[in-house]
């Protein structure tokens, strides 16, 4: 053997070194800088092995030790494709590492900024949950003292019917506060990493993660506006003044220097307008304040309620088909006027239940998630509390069924207090509240927009 990670033959014996577990190498998954990554089988199972270059071992002298401390402690969630044991072959100077294999339904993100008919077209709402999931699996990591130092494209899976994430390449992840063991990838390094005038660490984490958040949800980079559409030749040194030196966010609002450019960043402008008021002044932050000053930047809790408080407010512009969340005019107790902010047409918006401040779009055959009803569930994506049911004979008139084992009190205008046992419906009717034991909605029908003059299209809001 030459201890190239490429060069291990199929049926390559390997023995565990920590469970003393034999395996053989089955199939070869993909190679890169490195090593290479192997299916492999282990008592009957099946698992992946990343196998080294000779000298990526004799250059990276904290590798072995990094890996050994994360399978001591063992994943942050189950989200993590974590080193399981470390792997020795007879004869060979390297090593490597067994981790569970990625599900095939899980798929790159690089497909979100591919050109068509390449790319992965994901709903909104959808973007939206792999945003949550990938915030509350790094706040996890993070909890732990652990900084990933690699946050990018490469790194994270997801999974378009869920919205779920895998997160791989956990060999990166170190102690927070360590010497780091790489530096990134640029476009998404804090500044002061790009200026090496920083390691990677939680903070630098919390940057690259606001970047993949503004890569999920708009399909482009933040900094990049008017300074990086005018440069000729996008090498190092422009590289280094658009993310270290002097960088500036795209819709920065007290600085138009970077802004966009009409005609060329019209459908990011129209993204950016479609996002909720809350999540574009977390995105401000990360990329105003948050540049210059690590300690100020966005923790995990609040990007993961403001994507979470968005998934259900999403309506879709019947004229153009464009997406873009609902939000309450001042004072918070009715719907703002709304016009598609692509095409500027009038968008008829539905009923909603208004919890607090959340909103949830209401339409037969719709559910209400549990999360909303009950702060305990607040991470669940997938179970459901409610069941919004059309009268078979009135169309018109709904109904709100309960898929919880508790009881509801509801609220009608024009009948008073019900009480709404596990599996029955009640009316669902404007003004009408329900108490669902622990939060409290109440329904709500918006107002159409005004016709008034049509808004410019791709106006910056």
């Amino acid at each position: 053997m030459n201890g190239r990670a490429e060069d291990l033959p199929l049926g390559t014996p390997f023995l565990t070194v920590r469970g003393r577990r034999q395996g053989r190498v089955v199939d070869l998954l993909g190679a890169g800088g490195q090593g290479a990554v192997y299916t492999v089988d282990i008592d009957g199972a099946r698992f992946a092995l990343k196998w080294y270059h000779d000298s990526i071992v004799r250059i990276d002298k904290t590798l072995r030790d990094r890996l050994s401390r994360a399978i001591g402690v063992g994943p942050p969630t189950d989200r993590f494709l974590w080193p399981i044991d470390l792997v020795e072959i007879a004869n060979s100077q390297s090593f490597g590492y067994v981790m569970p294999l990625r599900q095939a339904e899980y798929t790159g993100m690089r497909g979100l900024i591919a050109k068509p008919p390449n790319r992965l077209e994901l709903p909104l709402a959808k973007r939206l949950q792999v945003c949550h999931s990938v915030a509350h699996n790094f706040l996890e990591l993070h909890a732990r003292g652990f900084c990933y130092q690699d946050i990018n494209f490469g790194n994270i899976f997801l999974n378009p019917q869920t919205g779920d994430v895998v997160i791989c390449d956990n060999d990166n992840v170190d102690v927070d506060g360590m010497d780091a063991s790489v530096f990134g990838t640029r476009k998404f390094m804090a500044p002061e990493v790009v200026m090496r005038r920083a390691l990677p660490s939680t903070k630098t984490d919390l940057f690259s993660m606001a970047v993949l958040f503004f890569y999920i949800l708009h399909g482009w980079h933040p900094l990049d506006g008017r300074r990086e559409a005018e440069i000729q030749i996008m090498d190092s040194s422009a590289e280094v003044g658009l993310y270290g030196s002097s960088p500036q966010f795209l819709f920065d609002p007290t600085d138009a220097a970077n802004g966009p450019v009409p005609g060329f960043h019209d459908p990011i402008v129209a993204r950016w307008n479609s996002l909720s008021p809350t999540l574009r002044t977390l995105f401000v932050r990360s990329f105003t304040t948050g540049l210059r000053q690590p300690g100020e930047r966005i923790l995990e809790p609040e990007w993961r309620g403001a994507f979470a408080r968005m998934v259900d407010a999403v309506v879709t512009c019947r004229a153009c088909g464009f997406e873009q969340a609902l939000h309450l005019a001042p004072g918070g107790q009715s719907l703002a006027p709304h016009r598609c902010v692509a095409c500027g047409t009038p968008i008829p918006q539905p009923p909603v239940m208004l919890f607090g401040r959340e909103i949830v779009t209401l339409s037969p055959g719709g559910r209400i998630a549990l999360r909303h009803l009950d702060p305990d569930r607040a991470l669940d994506f997938t179970s459901h509390g409610a069941a919004i049911e059309a009268h078979p004979d009135r169309p018109n008139v709904w109904g709100l069924r309960n898929l919880t084992a508790t009881a509801w009190r509801a609220t009608l205008p024009d009948a008073g207090a019900v009480t709404v046992e596990p599996g029955r419906a009640v009316r669902m009717v404007p003004g009408a509240v329900f108490d669902f034991g622990r939060r409290t909605g109440r329904v709500l029908v918006a107002t159409p927009a005004p016709a008034a003059p049509r808004q410019p299209q791709w106006q910056v809001q």
